[in-house]
């Protein structure tokens, strides 16, 4: 009788699991990379001036793209030029969300340290007396 009981319990947890687990949608989950390193994705500048002028307005997109868990691309095409792709590595602290990068653009180093939040970031620089404001959220 007990080992009827042991059975008729496995056997109804068994069919628990079986009729919920369907219901957990991988897709809408989202992949492993998903849930452990979601800040791996491409970004978009959504607005990029430096002082009052708009730089956006010079260029058809910039994008970063973290690659992978140490690589950065910054993906930008110039109005009327080609497309380019500048390459380093990052770091990303998962405890404070924040992503440090070191990177020459346009004849300019920028080392710079931001916090990803709700898949948003800025990055802010001064160059000479004018400051660079860019923001990127998830493309």
């Amino acid at each position: 009788m007990r080992m009827k009981r042991k059975l008729l319990f496995v056997g109804l947890i068994f069919a628990i699991l079986i009729t919920l687990l369907p219901a957990c949608d991988a897709q809408k989950a989202g992949s492993l990379k998903t849930i452990t390193r979601p800040y791996i994705a491409q970004y978009e500048c959504t607005s990029a001036t430096l002082g009052s002028e708009n730089l956006l307005e010079k260029f058809d997109y910039i994008e970063v793209n973290l690659a992978d868990k140490k690589e950065l691309e910054v993906i930008f095409k110039l109005k009327g030029g080609d497309r380019k792709i500048i390459t380093t590595t990052y770091e990303f602290d998962t405890e404070t969300r924040e992503l440090s990068a070191d990177i020459g653009i346009f004849g300019y180093r920028f080392k710079q340290t931001t916090k990803i939040e709700n898949g948003r970031f800025t990055v802010t620089k001064a160059i000479g007396l004018k400051q660079l404001i860019m923001k990127f959220q998830l493309k």
